[in-house]
């Protein structure tokens, strides 16, 4: 997994107790990730999965092209070190003849978990029209990990409604699937199927959520506890995604709660797999998520950060990390100590003032942050003269109210106002280099990266200015401080 049009890439190739810190390459949640042949991977609400034969992990995920959701293929990544991801083509694509593999059709989060009893591949996928009318399930099978996988066919697990879909396997080799039944009055709810011996259709319901009405389920396993993660239905907007936890996955499950800070929207992301990586220290849990773009979703990004479960209480823990490194054969991670530079210390051009906010690591920032002529310059930054990653913390309270409540309903979360701002970054009075600011609830900091190279030394300038976003307002987020790497 690289980073466009750099070299380095974001995740640590070796143990972080040996490492330099030139060797240390970091995951970098939100930031723009490249494969090996310098492009956008493109490998959405899908899965991550180790393979035993071949000691490689491989990466599924919807291709999205353009800025629709049109079928074009199943993709499949793979990497020796969940480092460098090379694109391997396509797992399933288009197929003549079959309604649920050609343009008009839905293919949605697909999952992908091993047969032993068959010495098979499973990937199974919500499977739908443009309508989304069809509500189904679909399954394919391959010797392969890396396919081609043979479409099996779909259906309605134990004749109900299927619309968002997830996959589990647990420690005994039985698996799930899990999913949404729909949103109609009598289909709010979410369902943990078992699946037959050969994982080709359900045989009976574990457990029903009943009434919850949630999506993009996913479940983590741990010695002592199962924790089911899953999403708002709130389409491509982000939400304050929801866990809980449970002992067998019969049930009793407890009461949900947040698994990140309230009014963060899940650091703008929606749930989609866990990872568990079992080294030879630790067990890490991996938070695989997309960042969506509703207005741009080929530029759509990815966030993964480590939970950390407490079986005592049956709570998650997972906060945000600018960046942060993972050694993935002792299972280790660790996040770097960056500089800070606070906004309100900077100097201001036209109508951008420091204002009073409480929420903010000095209780300031610089709002008014507009166009060119509305400027911040943060001086006196600390330089290695090689690319580095800052972080840009900010508050954008575009959030017009947004909750949890399902896209569309009121009309105004139908409407065309972009919850974002764009800033601008230029370094030392070079060209601008645009920068995304997704929206959160009031007060709310959040924080997005920027790979920058920075003279060697300590007289470094960073400008911040603002850029149209698809209203045509200049506006910048208000900006808290950057942290420097």
């Amino acid at each position: 997994m690289l980073v466009k049009g750099l070299l380095a890439s974001v995740l640590l190739l070796a143990s972080s107790a040996q490492a330099k810190p030139s060797d240390v390459r970091y995951i970098v949640p939100g930031a723009k990730w490249v494969d090996t042949e310098g492009n956008f991977i493109s490998s959405h609400a899908g899965c991550v999965v180790f393979n035993p034969s071949d000691k490689l992990w491989y990466w599924f995920g919807q291709d999205v092209k353009g800025d629709n959701s049109v079928f074009q293929g199943i993709n499949i990544y793979s990497s020796a070190d969940m480092v460098t991801w090379a694109r391997l083509g396509y797992a399933i694509g288009l197929q003549d003849g079959v309604p649920e593999l050609s343009l008009s059709s839905v293919v949605e989060r697909p999952k992908v978990i091993w047969n032993e009893p068959s010495k098979q591949w499973r990937l199974w996928w919500h499977s739908d029209n443009s309508t989304y009318g069809e509500l189904k399930q679909a399954v394919a099978t391959s010797p392969n990990i890396t396919g081609p996988y043979t479409f099996l066919g779909s259906h309605r697990p134990l004749g109900d409604f299927s619309q968002d879909f997830g996959l589990f396997q647990d420690d005994d080799g039985k698996a799930y699937t899990l999913y949404s039944n729909g949103d109609s009055a009598v289909g709010r709810d979410n369902k943990i199927d078992l699946l037959n011996a050969d994982f080709t259709n359900q045989t009976e319901t574990i457990y029903k959520f009943s009434d919850i009405d949630l999506e993009a389920p996913t479940i983590l396993r741990t010695p002592k506890k199962y924790y089911i993660v899953m999403s708002h239905k709130t389409g491509y907007r982000p939400n304050n995604v929801v866990y809980f936890s449970a002992d067998k996955l019969a049930g009793p499950w407890s009461i949900g709660a947040y698994i990140a800070p309230p009014g963060t929207r899940t650091f703008n992301t929606q749930s989609g797999w866990i990872t568990r990586l079992k080294g030879t220290k630790q067990t890490t849990y991996i938070y695989v998520a997309d960042r969506w773009d509703l207005y741009d979703l080929e530029d759509s990004r990815y966030v993964w950060l480590p939970i950390v479960p407490n079986d005592k209480t049956g709570a998650l823990e997972m906060k945000w990390r600018d960046i942060w490194a993972l050694d993935v054969r002792t299972g280790e991670f660790f996040e770097p100590k960056g500089t800070t530079y606070e906004a309100e210390r900077g100097s201001v051009t036209g109508n951008a003032r420091p204002a009073g906010a409480p929420t903010a690591s000095g209780n300031m920032v610089v709002t008014g942050i507009s166009g060119s002529s509305s400027t911040l310059t943060i001086s006196g930054i600390k330089g290695t003269g090689e690319p580095q990653w800052v972080s840009f913390y900010y508050i954008n309270n575009d959030d017009m109210g947004f909750g949890d409540q399902p896209a569309g309903s009121p009309d105004r979360i139908g409407g065309k106002f972009a919850l974002r701002r764009f800033a601008t970054i230029s370094v030392n009075g070079g060209a601008p280099i645009l920068l995304k600011q997704p929206s959160g609830n009031e007060g709310i900091v959040l924080s997005v990266p920027l790979q920058l190279t920075l003279s060697k030394g300590s007289k470094n300038t960073i400008t911040i200015g603002g850029s149209p976003n698809s209203n045509g307002l200049e506006w910048a987020a208000d900006l808290d401080k950057i942290v420097v790497y």
